[in-house]
C-alpha cells in the first residue's frame, strides 16, 4: 500500500515539551524557570504547566488583546508572571505591526521583497508602539538566577532577543532554547533558521530535533519549531543515552 514501517530507537519522546522535561530531569531540575516569549492566549503556559506544576514562569505579550486573555486564563496562577513587554536586543519602544491574524503580529513588517509566506488574510491592519526589554535587563532589574528553559514565538524577532542575552548566553543560565525557526522570509530582515543557529553556535548550543513542519503549497519549507540544548545538556544528558543504531 506504499507504507513503510519504522521502529522508534530515539529514548526522547516525539512531543517537544515532554522532549524538555526529560532533558531537565537529566539535569535534576523538576522546578525550572521558563521565559515564554510571545506569550499569545497562553497556549504553551499550558503545555509547561501540565509537565511542571511548579515551574515559575515569566510570558511576555506585548499585544493588548493578548494580554487581556493571558491575565484573565491565569489570574488564579501565582506562578505565571505576565509581562506586557515585548522583547528585543535592546530596551525602549517599538513598533508592533497588527495583522488580521494575531498569531502573526511582529516587531517586523511583512515581507513585500519576496513571495509572501504569511498566510493569506494575514495582512498587517494597524500598528502600534510597544514597550520592549531585553532579557538581560530584564534578568538583571528582577534578579532571575537562571532561565532553565528559553522559549521563543516572536515572529521573526528571535535572534534580536538572543542578541539580547548574550549575558545569559555567556554564563551558560539557559539549558534549552525552544524557538520557532523559519526557511523562507515571512517579515522584512528576519533571520532564518542558519542565522539562528549560526548564532547559538557561537555559546556552544547545539541542535537538538525539529518539530511541527510546516510547507507552504508549493512544497516550501515555510516554519517550525526547533530545540537548542547548551553544551551541559548535550554532554550530561544526551550523550549518556546509548550510540545510534
Amino acid at each position: 500500500m506504499g507504507l513503510e514501517v519504522y521502529r522508534r530507537t530515539s529514548p526522547f519522546p516525539d512531543n517537544p515539551f515532554d522532549a524538555q522535561k526529560m532533558l531537565l530531569e537529566g539535569l535534576g531540575i523538576s522546578k525550572p524557570v521558563i521565559f515564554d516569549l510571545g506569550g499569545h492566549r497562553g497556549e504553551t503556559i499550558k503545555q509547561y504547566r501540565a509537565r511542571f506544576p511548579d515551574a515559575l514562569v515569566y510570558c511576555f505579550e506585548p499585544f493588548p488583546d493578548s494580554l487581556a486573555s493571558l491575565n484573565k486564563n491565569f489570574l488564579d496562577d501565582p506562578k505565571t508572571r505576565i509581562i506586557p513587554l515585548a522583547v528585543a536586543d535592546q530596551p525602549g519602544q517599538r513598533t508592533l505591526y497588527i495583522n488580521e491574524i494575531d498569531a502573526t503580529n511582529s516587531l517586523l513588517p511583512a515581507t513585500t521583497s519576496s513571495r509572501r509566506y504569511l498566510p493569506g488574510k494575514g495582512e498587517t491592519k494597524a500598528s502600534i508602539q510597544v514597550t520592549a526589554t531585553s532579557i538581560d535587563g530584564f534578568v538583571d532589574t528582577h534578579h532571575v538566577g537562571a532561565i532553565h528553559i528559553l522559549k521563543m514565538d516572536i515572529q521573526g524577532g528571535e535572534l534580536s532577543a538572543l542578541k539580547g542575552a548574550q549575558m545569559a548566553l555567556e554564563k551558560n543560565q539557559m539549558p534549552i532554547i525552544y524557538t520557532e525557526i523559519m526557511f523562507v522570509p515571512h517579515y522584512e530582515n528576519q533571520p532564518l533558521l542558519n542565522d539562528i543557529w549560526d548564532f547559538l553556535a557561537r555559546y556552544g548550543y547545539t541542535l537538538f530535533d525539529i518539530y511541527y513542519v510546516q510547507r507552504a503549497n508549493n512544497g516550501q519549507l515555510r516554519y517550525a519549531d526547533a530545540l537548542f540544548v547548551s553544551a551541559d545538556v548535550r554532554k550530561n544528558v544526551i550523550d549518556t543515552h546509548g550510540e545510534a543504531s
